[in-house]
């Protein structure tokens, strides 16, 4: 049979680490007969693509324009390292014994990258690729990826902690004479969130027109935009419904004063910053759905931040998550807001081996200084609770890059980027 077992372990569980932290872990090897290699390889980088189909007119040989379909693409590479964990490319060949073995190895991350994420069009993507190379032969490759977060701090974005008032207004006309207006006033305590925590929005409709008002509907949506560079530069827009609650009817000569709740799931932080090629935003959209189809609805947004560091003194305390972690000690009664992430679930040695061991987490480095000593753990926020760390809703069914082999190991199935989730009081 040969090859029992192939595959990649990472020392943190949760396979999800910050930028300027250190992604270590396993390769682990189990044969039922000897092999001939010439060595193991790793290799692990962090990379943008994104890629779309678009029409463009061109001009034929008649001198007609006819529709063409052009790919576009754009990449960025943050990181590519690449090693042998055993042997090397130059060595002689040699025979790897029967049984399991455990090849260690790690790579420290640069300390500016931007957030793990995926789409159809784009992704910001991170992987370990392991490879067993043998001479004459086709090589064995197994392949995982893992998650950066890239942290983003509301106390340190002005906008995040000021308050909403979206005031929207319509008139509708009703033969030659414009109707009363429709007004939908709109408030949030602030723009900041973090996944875990819950929108409360004010609404207030006065309807003193005479159009039934069906639905007021709040939309949080994912704005994202894509670049492309080759062969020509291009952009797309993908507007991406993230979570909706809506309310109604108000009748005519009619108003309705009421509050709505919306919660954050896992999500990317805004902006994917440090990534050239794909811009991350969010906003909550406001639609007022009139009755008629000859009357247009009623609509406005507004920009909203998402983090991975709450507000000070915003909403109810944060917990501690309810599964296991790792502790960071015992938080205050009253928490001070703005913490940096750790905390990983209590680690169970996979296929026996005693050799892997959880890795302590570590807390993500301010990068707003240039003191190389940002680099290491701190406890600016000691009091913070740890998140928890969970998928995001997008996922993707398949690892496998541009030109590679479908027979790589572990390219198939389900993979979804973990964000840090933050558990709230309800008091």
């Amino acid at each position: 049979m040969g090859l029992r077992d192939f595959r990649i372990v990472f020392d943190n569980p949760w396979s999800t680490y910050y930028p300027g932290q250190t992604v270590s872990g396993r390769v682990i090897v189990a044969l039922d007969s000897f092999k001939k290699i010439r060595g193991i390889n790793i290799r692990i980088k962090g990379e943008a693509n994104t890629c779309w189909a678009t029409d463009r007119q061109e001009l034929n040989h008649e001198g007609k324009y006819e529709k063409q379909e052009e790919t576009v693409t754009g990449h960025e590479e943050y990181f590519n390292m690449q090693y042998y964990l055993l042997g090397s490319s130059s060595g002689t060949e040699f025979d790897l014994p029967i049984g399991e073995h455990f090849y260690p190895f790690n790579c420290a991350l640069p300390p500016t990258l931007p957030s793990s994420f995926e789409h159809d069009y784009g992704y910001v993507r991170y992987t370990v690729k392991a490879t067993i190379d043998r001479p004459w032969k086709f090589d064995h490759e197994v392949k995982t990826a893992f998650t950066v977060v890239s942290n983003f701090d509301l106390n340190k974005e002005p906008r995040a902690a000021e308050p909403v008032h979206l005031e929207m207004s319509k008139t509708f006309c009703c033969l030659c004479c414009g109707s009363p207006p429709l007004k939908v006033n709109v408030i949030l305590p602030v723009k900041g969130y973090v996944p875990g925590q819950t929108m409360s929005i004010r609404v207030n409709v006065d309807n003193e027109s005479g159009i039934v008002v069906n639905l007021v509907k709040l939309i949080l949506r994912k704005i994202v935009t894509f670049k492309a560079r080759i062969p020509r530069t291009d952009t797309k827009i993908e507007k991406i419904v993230i979570a909706e609650v809506s309310k109604g009817p108000v009748e005519g000569n009619a108003s309705s004063d009421y509050e709505q709740k919306l919660d954050i799931p896992p999500l990317p932080p805004s902006n994917l910053t440090h990534c050239g090629i794909i811009d991350l935003e969010y906003n909550l959209k406001v639609e007022a759905c009139v009755d008629g189809w000859y009357h247009s609805n009623l609509k406005s947004n507004t920009i909203v931040f998402i983090g991975t560091i709450p507000l000070a003194n915003f909403q109810s305390a944060v917990l501690p998550p309810t599964n296991n972690t790792l502790p960071l000690g015992n938080p205050s009664a009253d928490p001070t807001y703005g913490g940096y992430p750790s905390g990983y679930p209590e680690f169970t040695p996979r296929n026996g081996d005693p050799s892997i061991s959880p890795t302590a987490p570590t807390a993500p480095p301010d990068y707003n200084s240039d003191s190389p000593a940002q680099l290491q753990p701190n406890n600016f926020y000691p009091n913070l609770p740890p998140p928890s760390y969970e998928e995001y809703g997008w996922s993707i069914r398949s690892l496998r890059d541009h030109g590679e082999s479908d027979q790589v190991l572990g390219i198939q199935g389900h993979y979804a980027p973990r964000y840090p989730v933050y558990k709230f009081s309800t008091t």
